[in-house]
């Protein structure tokens, strides 16, 4: 197969057609263009998704993989190599954070069921005497401040597909 269309393309490797319409208009997927303005594509294509599919799946931001798309159609791999390590690094330094703060999270959400189950059931209504609203105490002697990273909230269709 020489030239595929967006729909063969996309069958071919499991990508939505409007995912490609997009990497296309972030400059990530260059097209041909048929008289009749259809968009085409060549084999390289299969390859460039490919490329952008594995560094997708480490996280990296579609700004990187455009820089880093630049340097593997004309550089060496260990140029690749030597660009793509300390952004993987990066990558891998943030998810050990962040392993690390669901870690203190799921700690103080164990304590906090622990300290409901040790509450006495009341038929009055919830006050501050019932102990709920009182911090739990812990079994260990430093308390854990627990500071989760936010949650993006861009819109679904605003973000990298």
């Amino acid at each position: 197969m020489s030239a595929m269309r967006i729909s063969q393309l996309a069958a071919r490797c499991g990508v939505p057609a409007t995912t490609l319409r997009y990497y296309e208009s972030a400059g990530l997927l260059p097209a041909d263009r048929t008289p009749a303005g259809y968009r085409v594509y060549g084999e390289d294509a299969v390859e460039r998704l490919a490329f952008i599919g594995a560094a997708k799946h480490l996280g990296l931001p579609l700004d990187e993989i455009r820089e880093l798309l630049a340097l593997w159609e004309g550089g060496a791999c260990r140029e690749v190599k030597a660009e793509l390590r300390p952004r993987i690094a990066a990558r891998l330094e943030e998810a050990e954070r962040r392993v690390a703060e669901l870690t203190a999270f799921t700690t103080s959400l164990n304590s906090a069921l622990d300290h409901l189950d040790a509450l006495p059931d009341r038929a009055e209504p919830c006050d501050p005497r019932c102990g709920f609203l009182a911090r739990p105490r812990r079994s260990t002697s430093t308390p854990v401040d627990v500071t989760l990273s936010p949650i993006p909230t861009t819109p679904p269709h605003q973000r990298d597909p």
